[in-house]
């Protein structure tokens, strides 16, 4: 029998990942089966088992572990050189907005993590990630641009990169819960917390 490559065996977990997304994204985590799931790959029981033994609740962490990933990734992207924090912030609020499914995801994640400690893990370490990339970036622009000392942007950006943070977020559950959602409105209020900062 030939050797499966490693290539081979991540491509196919992706797709199971994928598949699976699409069930959780349409019922939620705990409303899609694993029956369903196992049905949407095309694939059989065995080979989902295979590549995670932990059965669907392993599968919802690769899920929602590659959403979280994406918004790392995404901040990442919008980093420009020099930094502008009102670019920066209001450039992660529209490529949020260029992925609705992807929003709908983190919402439905943020759920899960409320009750699974699993997911919590995920999220704490996904979340601290985005603020120290928020904290780096804010903290040696508050040096260049502002004139403070090391130690001052430290602590103001301590403070400031919860109010960036909180900004994200509120998007993230505005876009999707709230009747007639002003994405302009909103990226207008980003930008005035970049500018007060």
């Amino acid at each position: 029998m030939p050797k499966v490559s490693e290539q081979y065996r991540q491509n196919r977990r992706r797709a199971m990942v994928d598949a699976a997304t699409e069930c959780f994204l349409a019922e939620g985590y705990r409303g899609a089966s694993m029956h369903e799931v196992i049905a949407a790959t095309g694939l059989s029981a065995g080979a989902i088992y295979n590549h995670f033994p932990g059965g669907k609740s392993e599968l919802v962490l690769a899920c929602a572990t590659t959403a979280l990933d994406q918004v790392f990734e995404l901040a990442q992207q919008r980093v420009t050189h020099p930094f502008d924090p009102e670019q920066w912030l209001v450039g992660v609020l529209e490529s949020l907005a260029a992925e609705p499914r992807l929003a709908r995801l983190l919402l439905i994640t943020w759920g899960e993590a409320a009750v699974e400690t699993h997911v919590q893990g995920a999220l704490g370490v996904h979340l601290e990630a985005v603020r120290s990339l928020i904290s780096d970036q804010f903290a040696a622009w508050a040096v260049a641009e502002l004139g403070l000392s090391q130690q001052e942007a430290t602590d103001w950006v301590g403070m400031f990169s919860q109010a960036v943070l909180s900004v994200i977020h509120g998007w993230v559950v505005q876009s999707q819960l709230l009747p007639g959602f002003a994405h302009e409105a909103y990226v207008e209020y980003a930008r005035t917390i970049a500018a007060v900062g």
